[in-house]
């Protein structure tokens, strides 16, 4: 019988549950913009707003001490990589119904688990194993691939899944070498924002009130859920948490039909319901 899980373990799953809900919303926001903003606008709003938020709520005396880090080449990386993730998603919300890239985004716990071990040197449990195959499987029936149209548009997700694989194992990677979370943010946000700055001034597009409005809104989640992951995988393992951050599909879903009446069809229904009860499953497990 496993050991019972730790309340660390347990604080780690909790966050990162309410950090994927809100990359949910953040993706319904970055689907809403993409209607009338470039690629390269909607990247810079969710680290170029996001950054003078955290910098104001930190007091100035730390500001110094905020950007120190004994892993620079690792806090560059971590920067970069997320870039990765935001392009490749912002562009399959624009072409796929937002539960459908959500769903083909989720091989990545999958790769997670795989390279936890061989990465970081942890181990993987039985069940946690059980979750992704359910979720990789979910993913297949979702993206069809082969059988419909859904199928070209689905690279983006799918290039996603590797960025944000990549993300979670770097992430988790700087917890375990002591990096204080909001260090690791304000690089992260730092670095995007200079990386997406003179993409978004190639590809400036008109800027209504109202989508100011929302991408202000978009910059804020974004940092939100950003600084919740971070504080998450300081309390759990990446291979424990990698199945957890199933719950943005059903955010996903959630805001998909609200906001733009989009009906899951059948085989999405389908996927999301095996990566629900793949995390009760595992839920259960935890708790014994």
């Amino acid at each position: 019988m496993a050991a019972p899980a730790t309340p660390e373990t347990l604080r780690g799953i909790v966050l990162i549950v309410v950090s994927a809900s809100i990359f949910g919303l953040v993706d319904g926001v970055s689907k809403i913009l993409a209607e009338t903003q470039s690629v390269g606008q909607i990247v810079w709003a969710r680290y170029a707003i996001a950054l003078p938020v955290i910098l104001l709520l930190t007091p100035r005396a730390e500001w110094r001490g905020l950007f120190w880090t004994g892993s620079p080449f690792h806090q560059i990386a971590r920067g970069l990589i997320p870039i990765g993730v935001s392009i490749t998603m912002v562009l399959a919300v624009r072409y796929l119904p937002l539960a459908e890239a959500t769903v083909i985004l989720f091989a990545a716990p999958f790769l997670v688990v795989a390279l936890a071990g061989p990465i970081l040197g942890e181990h993987v449990r039985p069940a946690s194993w059980i979750g992704v195959a359910v979720g990789f499987a979910a993913v297949v029936i979702v993206a069809r691939p082969g059988f419909s149209d859904v199928s070209y548009y689905a690279l983006f997700p799918l290039a996603a899944a590797v960025f944000y694989a990549l993300y979670q194992l770097v992430t988790r990677g700087l917890s375990i070498k002591g990096e204080r979370p909001r260090t690791t943010l304000v690089w992260t946000l730092a670095i995007g924002a200079a990386v997406a700055t003179p993409l978004a001034a190639l590809t400036w597009e008109p800027v209504s009130v109202t989508a100011w409005l929302l991408m202000i809104a978009l910059g804020l989640t974004f940092a939100l859920a950003q600084f919740l992951m971070v504080q998450a995988f300081s309390h759990a393992p990446a291979g424990v948490l990698a199945p957890f951050a199933y719950a943005q599909i059903v955010a996903a879903t959630i805001v998909g039909v609200v906001f733009f009446g989009a009906v899951p069809d059948l085989w999405t229904v389908l996927g999301v319901t095996m990566i629900v009860g793949a995390g009760v499953f595992l839920t259960r497990l935890q708790r014994r």
